[in-house]
């Protein structure tokens, strides 16, 4: 087998490969990227590997992680962030030695760059890819919640909100710091502003303010949709009936098996407690632009130790639960806590 990086020959069976493998055993949901590449150019420095039979050419399955320098616990560590790890069925059964050697290649090439640990988000009911992480020497060191609020009808907004379609990049990532540099882990270290900057001028719908709270929203449909390949029985039978209903009334949407859905992610939630009429005004000036657009989703990423947002748990529709898995190559005792959510996580 030769391990080599991903080229852009390999697109088609790539996002062939990712149209099979779902996450998670009860609400199984499948990304259907316009570009297999399109997350690693989110990132500066992405290691994207396949395995290639020498005989056929057929690819085994590939792996991709992003080096990136993050803050924990006030110091400067080297972090991989892995997003892919897929087998390809044609090929594999289960996790083969193949995949094994794939991912060694692209572990010792990691470890070159000065890796000092990998992590990575596994759906909570994923237990398939939890018990492939667990035997690759990762630990659950936190847990991350994407709540699902549905997109069905316009919110009363009780207070003024303020929007802004532009940001500089440097500008907001000090703006930022305040509140995430030191309370939470991950929290990317940034020299040069302009690839960021970028990513924001395309990916960035708006900024919004209201008082002291202000959140941001990252158009992730841009590269990815998303579709509910399962689900449990009683979610099906209720989407119908909603349905149905939605004909008469406005109604949240549950989506059908394979439906496509167009998702906006809301990140950078910053508030404090006290503060929740502010935060309650962002997301329903969120929601009424979302109509606006189209947007059949809009997901919201909270910390599990977010106090001040546990409420929002109580609202959404559908939380998923993910937990974040690391492996150590240097030891990271101090690794606990909040940790930082990057919106190209979901890209």
């Amino acid at each position: 087998m030769i391990i080599r990086s991903a080229e852009p020959k390999d697109d088609a069976v790539l996002l062939g490969i990712e149209s099979v493998a779902g996450q998670g055993d009860q609400i199984r949901l499948i990304g259907e990227r316009d570009s297999f590449f399109s997350r690693a150019r989110q990132f500066e420095n992405t290691l994207l590997f396949v395995g290639e039979n020498e005989t056929t050419g057929k690819l085994h399955g590939v792996v991709a992680a992003s080096v990136l320098p993050v803050r924990v616990e006030g110091r400067e560590r080297i972090g991989a962030y892995m997003f892919d790890l897929r087998s390809n069925p044609e090929t594999n059964k289960g996790l083969s030695r193949a995949m094994y050697l794939i991912w060694k290649g692209l572990e010792d090439r990691l470890l070159q760059c000065g890796t000092e640990f990998i992590y990575g988000l596994i759906k909570e009911d994923n237990s398939r890819s939890y018990s492939i992480a667990t035997r690759m020497g990762a630990t659950p060191r936190g847990e991350k919640r994407f709540l699902t609020f549905p997109v069905f009808r316009r919110i009363r907004v009780s207070r003024e909100v303020q929007t802004i379609s532009h940001v500089d990049a440097m500008e907001e990532h000090l703006a930022a710091a305040k509140h995430y540099d030191g309370p939470y882990q991950l929290w990317p270290i940034m020299d040069d502003f302009s690839y960021m900057q970028g990513l924001l001028d395309k990916y960035l719908v708006t900024k919004m303010e209201c008082g002291s709270s202000s959140l941001k929203i990252w158009d992730s449909s841009l590269n990815c949709a998303y579709r509910v390949s399962a689900m449990p029985r009683p979610f099906e039978i209720l989407g119908t009936v909603l349905r149905a209903a939605s004909h008469l009334v406005p109604l949240p949407k549950i989506p059908m098996l394979s439906q496509k859905l167009r998702i906006w992610n809301v990140y950078d939630i910053i508030t404090r407690p006290g503060q929740r009429s502010e935060a309650q005004a962002l997301i329903a000036k969120a929601n009424n632009l979302a109509l606006e657009h189209g947007v059949d989703f809009l997901i919201i990423t909270v910390d599990a130790e977010e106090e001040e947002l546990r409420w929002l748990r109580r609202r959404c529709l559908m939380p998923l639960d993910y937990k974040l898995m690391v492996k150590e190559y240097n030891p990271v005792p101090e690794f606990f806590g909040k940790t930082y959510f990057d919106p190209r996580y979901l890209g």
